[in-house]
């Protein structure tokens, strides 16, 4: 053997062909979010079989060529086009974790950067979110009276989908495999634990004071405090029918990843009593939990929680915080932007991010915080921020009070 093929030759032999074989790809530590890319359903594809390209046409331009109807559908298409170039160009500069989810309504939008990216999609780490929604939007029935209706009304940021719901999540990741266009996902989770229309809206609230300010920041305490405790009763009197309900939802993201669906699976926006929960039935481990951290909001349980139980952890949320005056003054000093100095705060902690932005420059940004670091005095300054302040979730509300792990009752 050794005369036909010398051993140099079997030695380059080797090291040209090892790279051949990819190692899959892992959760980077700054991803690409995509939840402000939203209900673009054109794309950039025009019905009558034509294409917008966004470097010529905009919608001022179109808008003198259409009619009214025909007008206000060339805007959102020409719109989701110049999203797509974003998504495209983000990935071409080095993103390769994105971060989607059913109830974003742009899985098109990522399918299509994906290709155009000509990137391998063995190359892309793709997560996706599902079960978003209770099981049933109807009030609890003492309640119906009181607010005036029988089921929960939605925000119009929020689409329903019957495969969005607890109990559908093998379903749910099916339909977003096939809007994706791709055969499995890196990495499926649970959207929200949240069980029932009430539960669903009191956790949710605050994004309609903080992420998407639409209520009277007067009415903040009164609404809050309301739901909450309407929601705190129930959450006693549903304890073992939510546990159930929770439980059936983690088995089925686990028969998912079985039958090749998913690599990897976790949660989002679940406090620790619930992660703690899942030890208690699960055959597959949680690989990520997903929830808003920023300096205003620690979460120092999570974090210190995944850190034990060897859990990635993504956080969200820095942008809504950017204009903290500490991060700007740290900022200013380091000659990085307030958004540079809250990413990396976050990346010291180990914890993994997924800002989102549609300005190439603002994604360069996101990169650059891997090349450099805040110093100890930085980090103390913006550890000493926490306030619990949050702007997105607050499901802590949705644990039972008097029984933390649920074990010993059930």
């Amino acid at each position: 053997m050794d005369a036909m093929w010398p051993r140099w030759l079997l030695t380059i032999l080797a090291l040209w062909t090892f790279p051949q074989v990819a190692a899959l790809p892992e959760l980077a530590m700054v991803g690409l979010g995509t939840a402000g890319i939203k209900k673009a359903m054109l794309i950039c594809n025009w019905e009558g079989g034509g294409r917008f390209a966004s470097d010529r046409f905009t919608p001022i331009s179109l808008a003198f060529v259409l009619d009214a109807f025909e007008r206000q559908r060339a805007i959102k298409a020409v719109k989701a086009c110049q999203e797509v170039s974003t998504m495209v160009e983000a990935i071409q500069m080095g993103y390769r974790t994105l971060d989607t989810a059913l109830i974003y309504q742009n899985h098109a939008m990522v399918r299509q950067a994906m290709e155009e990216s000509h990137v391998p999609r063995e190359e892309i780490f793709l997560t996706s979110k599902v079960s978003f929604f209770p099981s049933s939007l109807e009030l609890p029935k003492e309640h119906q009276s009181t607010f005036g209706m029988t089921e929960s009304p939605l925000p119009p940021e929020l689409t329903f989908h019957p495969f969005n719901v607890k109990g559908k999540e093998i379903e749910g990741i099916e339909l977003s495999l096939q809007e994706l266009g791709v055969e499995y996902l890196d990495l499926c989770l649970i959207h929200a634990p949240s069980t029932s229309a009430l539960e669903l809206w009191a956790s949710f609230l605050p994004h309609l004071y903080g992420y998407w300010p639409k209520m009277p920041s007067w009415t903040e305490p009164l609404v809050l405090g309301a739901t909450q405790a309407l929601t705190a009763q129930e959450v006693e009197a549903r304890k073992r029918e939510a546990y159930q309900q929770r439980k059936r939802s983690w088995l089925n993201m686990e028969e998912a990843k079985r039958r090749g669906f998913c690599r990897h699976i976790g949660v989002s926006n679940y406090p620790v009593q619930f992660m703690q929960e899942i030890e208690e039935y699960q055959t597959e481990p949680i690989y990520n939990e997903q929830q808003e951290l920023h300096p205003l909001a620690q979460f120092r349980d999570v974090q210190e929680y995944t850190k034990k139980a060897k859990i990635f952890l993504t956080g969200f949320g820095t942008g809504v915080v950017a204009d903290t005056p500490a991060a700007e003054q740290i900022a200013r000093r380091i000659g990085r932007s307030p958004g540079q100095v809250l990413l990396r705060w976050a990346v010291q902690h180990q914890v993994h991010v997924t800002p989102k932005s549609n300005q190439l420059a603002r994604l360069r940004e996101n990169l650059e915080v891997l090349d450099f670091e805040l110093s100890d005095a930085d980090m103390a300054t913006l550890d000493a921020l926490d306030a619990s302040k949050v702007f997105y979730w607050n499901t802590s509300i949705l644990v039972p009070k008097a029984d933390r792990k649920l074990r010993d009752d059930l």
